[in-house]
Order: structure tokens, then sequence, then C-alpha cells
């Protein structure tokens, strides 16, 4: 897509009808999984704020595909989980010149709330209502009615709360044999046992799978819109805990523990009933590396085939993001001996950038 001010003004010309004027265009700096753009427009006198979403041109960090993420936020347009609007898909080639995109409504607001990340305990208030606001936005998400709106239809659906670990790990399997440029035995060996160990679920929902501070819409203290749903899958609500990114701080004061992971658990269990065990969480922080190798694997796959346009960041992703994935995969089988222990911080700290 030719981001140019003419050439968009053609485009929203076509697509809304009418004459339009183009007031900013933006790409967004956070993130380079996809490419992420701003449009504001006015036409008539009415302001159109779009978000353009497509690949990266050698292809995405994602491994489920563009059509698959406009597919969520189409369904969750019906629901009560506070997300952007889509808005259409385009894949006329006059238009998509170098790949499909879609456009949502851009939504008022901000992913940065000050002093959040601040380890002043002055602030240990303002963590704690944020960490709770988001699971009270999580459990909308683990209500909804996923089989009613045939989401299923798309996704694969566990067949029993024992499956859900086993028909989780099978999706990322599956996504690493629809682009693979070579084996993997670390990353098949390990999600064998993943497999064999997985514990069964608290309740079947739809699950988010990418969370935290950087990936959701405040306005205020409240979220306002719930993004990055490149890996929402449907299983067990214990997916959603394992990766938070900030969302869920361990918070102590005078040597006692405020909050953390096992008071936000236990607050989602006073808003829905269900109880999410602690090691179930632990086994889905394994079953996220798993699929984190498997982007990485797409990253490697985008340079190996489209080098003289695959960015920067695919090949460090390919190479030093992969080796740290490859390690802790390989320790939690007990085939590698102790390393730093900040290491699965430091993956996700990449992948926070990467994403």
């Amino acid at each position: 897509m030719d981001f140019s001010p003419d050439n968009m003004a053609r485009y929203l010309d076509h697509r809304l009808g009418g004459k339009v004027r183009i007031d900013d265009i933006s790409r967004f700096g956070r993130g380079t999984s996809r490419q992420t753009w701003f449009v504001d427009a006015m036409r008539d006198g009415e302001k159109h704020e779009l978000v353009f979403r497509l690949d990266l041109d050698a292809g995405s960090f994602g491994d489920a595909p563009l059509d698959e993420e406009y597919f969520i936020y189409e369904r969750l347009g019906h629901t009560n989980v506070p997300a952007a609007r889509a808005l259409w898909w385009e894949d006329d080639p006059q238009w998509a010149t170098t790949a499909p995109f879609y456009v949502r409504s851009r939504v008022d607001g901000d992913w940065n709330i000050p002093n959040f990340t601040n380890p002043d305990p002055r602030y240990d208030d303002l963590r704690i209502r944020i960490s709770k606001e988001w699971v009270r936005k999580i459990a909308i998400v683990h209500a909804v009615d996923w089989k009613g709106l045939g989401i299923d239809q798309r996704l694969p659906a566990p067949k029993s709360l024992a499956d859900c670990g086993p028909n989780y790990v099978n999706m990322i399997v599956a996504h690493f044999e629809a682009d693979r440029i070579e084996g993997d035995p670390i990353l098949l060996e390990s999600a064998e046992r993943l497999r064999d160990i997985a514990p069964p679920a608290s309740k079947i929902c739809l699950c988010k799978g990418t969370n935290g501070f950087g990936e959701e819409i405040f306005r205020g203290e409240e979220i306002v819109a719930l993004s990055d749903w490149e890996e929402v899958s449907i299983g067990d609500p214990a997916n959603d805990f394992a990766y938070v990114q900030y969302l869920v701080p361990e918070i102590r004061q005078d040597g006692k523990s405020i909050w953390g992971m096992a008071q936000a658990l236990d607050y989602y269990e006073e808003l829905t009933g269900t109880h999410v065990p602690l090691k179930t969480i632990d086994y889905y922080r394994g079953v996220r590396m798993l699929r984190m190798l498997v982007m990485m694997a797409r990253a490697a796959a985008a340079v190996h085939r489209y080098p003289r346009i695959a960015e920067v960041r695919q090949l460090y992703a390919s190479t030093e993001v992969a080796l740290h994935s490859h390690n802790v995969l390989l320790q939690s089988m007990g085939l590698k001996t102790a390393f730093d222990p900040e290491i699965f911080q430091e993956v996700h700290m990449s992948v926070e950038v990467l994403s």
C-alpha cells in the first residue's frame, strides 16, 4: 500500500465516497510484528480516524495470518469487549499493491500511564488499580460466547478441559509447519513434552494471548480498547495470565506481598467464579516460549526468502531471540545446565519490542 497523501486521498475517495482531505499519516513506532499506520481524514465535515494494518514487506512476525486478526476484530464488534471496530478488508490489487490489509477505527486514548512502571512505593496504589482494571477486562473476554459467534469456525477449539493444552500446542506446531524453511528438533521435542504434561483447564474460553502494558489503550485509568489479538486462541484462561507484560506487578510493603499474581487470580475468581491455579500459568509460560520460537522461525523464513527487503529486527529475532528461546526450552526439559536467571525476562523484553 502506498501511504503517500495523494494515493491515500484517492483510495479513501473510492472507499468512503465523496471528496476526502488527508490531514495526517504516520506509522506507529512501537512494535514491528506488522505495519500499523494512522490516517486522519475529513469527508463532508466528518473526521475519520483510521488504523491500517498490513504485514511487513517480507512477511509478518505473527504466526497467524492477517485475515484472522481482522476476523477476530469483526467478531468482537458483536460483544461488549472494549476493542477497536473493524471497518473493512481490502485485497483489491489496485490498492493492496504489496499485500492485503484491513482498516479499523482508532480509539481515542494512550497506551501509556505516567508512573505506572515507576517503582516508587507512592505509585503502588496506581499499579494495583490498573492491574485490577486489566483483570476486569480480561474477565469480559473470557465470558465471550465464542461458539455462538462462530469463532471456532476459524480457531481450533479444544474437545475438553484436558484437551486445552494439547490443542493449543497443536495449533502452534501447525503454524510452524505452514511456513517452515527447515526442521527444528528442539521445537518439536518441546511440543511433544508440553502435550504430555498439559494440565486440565478451569474452563474453555476465548483467550486474547498477548496482554500487557503497551498493548492496551487507556483513557485515564480505564482500558477503553484491548489491542494486539495476534495470539488469540480458544482454551484455558491461564493462558492470558501467562504473559501480562507488567500488568500484574509484584508489590511488597514492609516485607509482605500486597499484590501479585496470586492476588490477581483471587480477584479474577471473585469476579468470575473460576479458579486458575498458579501451576497452570507456569505451564502456559512454557507454551508461550514455544510459540515465540515459531514466530522467530517466521522471521528467519522472511530473511531467507526476501533478504533484500527483510527488516533488521527480523534478522535479530531469527538469531538472538531464537537462541534464547531454544535455551529456555532446553532447560525446561532438563537438557541444558542453568544459565542467567534473568534470561527468561530478557526474552520477553525482546518480544515486547518486536510485537
